[in-house]
């Protein structure tokens, strides 16, 4: 899932419902399409949901696609079909993050943009928005 447009390879806008977060907010569902570089490396059938702020990544999902997953105690490693490794996350405070400036191929499309905001929510054990927007006003 992501909410840039501009990584899409090939989109179709629907309105195809909402997507729910694990604190219960939602977000609208606006497309789906392919992101990839159309050669090596595309993922099908990613959504395009309103208000996202990371790029999100199922794991269930890239299996059902023909991608194999392998975790191990500090990384985990996800292979395409030709059992190439195609990118490798390390885990972070008990998260798993995609090394995408070490990606074998350009991964542009798959990068997102972070701020203040989002750094502060994390360090504040992933505190609900409201919470932290009347903190930050106090």
């Amino acid at each position: 899932m992501t909410e840039d447009k501009t990584k899409f390879a090939k989109l179709e806008l629907k309105d195809e419902g909402f997507v729910t977060y694990g604190d219960n907010n939602k977000g609208r569902i606006l497309a789906n399409g392919v992101i990839g570089n159309g050669s090596s490396f595309n993922i099908k059938t990613v959504l395009l949901v309103e208000g996202l702020k990371h790029n999100l990544i199922s794991i269930s999902q890239l299996c059902g696609k023909g991608f194999k997953v392998m975790f191990g105690p500090n990384n985990c490693f996800i292979y395409d079909a030709y059992s190439s490794i195609v990118l490798i996350g390390k885990i972070v405070n008990n998260i798993y993050l995609l090394d995408l400036h070490h990606a074998s191929f350009n991964i542009h499309y798959l990068l997102t943009k972070e701020n203040d905001t989002w750094l502060w929510h994390r360090r504040l054990c992933h505190i609900h928005m409201q919470h932290f927007n009347r903190l930050n006003r106090k």
